[in-house]
């Protein structure tokens, strides 16, 4: 009887060439992407002090009251620092709704709900195309925020920017 279990030896092939060139080329891009972003927004552009408005809707009871001048805003979200509050007013939570006796529209009032008009300053790294707060927050007019405060959290939208150059 003959033994037969003879080792052979590996080759290298084609099929494991392409196999190492893909995952060689996936890993480049991964290390790529994740290097220059940094998991946020790559910083380079010019540094700037930027003020902006949001506001924020539909707060209950009197929480839009626990608002202060010099609170730090985080986002709730992806807990990114937002800036600081420069002023804030409240005012009653209003909304245009469709009257349906007669089909007009009316500004209705919610009595239980409160509107905060919040004025935050920040320093940010402004670029040709976005202003972003160093701790990755992109501010654009338009863009839907979540808030939290010292007390109080809110939700609503950034209503206006105003650049350190032309305050």
């Amino acid at each position: 009887m003959e033994n037969t279990t003879t080792k052979k030896k590996w080759r290298l092939n084609l099929f494991d060439v392409i196999f190492i060139v893909v995952v060689l080329v996936a890993a480049g891009f991964i290390i790529r992407y994740l290097g220059s972003s940094g998991g946020s927004v790559a910083m380079s552009g010019a540094n700037d002090t930027v003020v902006y408005t949001m506001e924020l809707i539909d707060m209950r009871g009197d929480t839009a009251y626990l608002i202060k001048p010099g609170d730090a805003l985080v986002d709730q979200v992806e807990k990114r620092q937002m800036g600081t509050v420069l002023s804030v007013e409240v005012m009653q939570s209003t909304r245009l709704e469709k009257n349906l006796m007669t089909g007009e529209r009316i500004i209705v009032e919610y009595p239980e709900r409160l509107n905060a008009i919040v004025t935050v300053e920040a320093d940010a790294v402004i670029t040709e195309n976005q202003i972003t707060v160093p701790g990755g927050f992109i501010v654009r007019t338009g863009v839907w925020v979540s808030v939290n405060g010292p007390q109080y959290y809110g939700y609503g939208y950034i209503v206006d920017i105003e650049r350190g150059d032309e305050a």
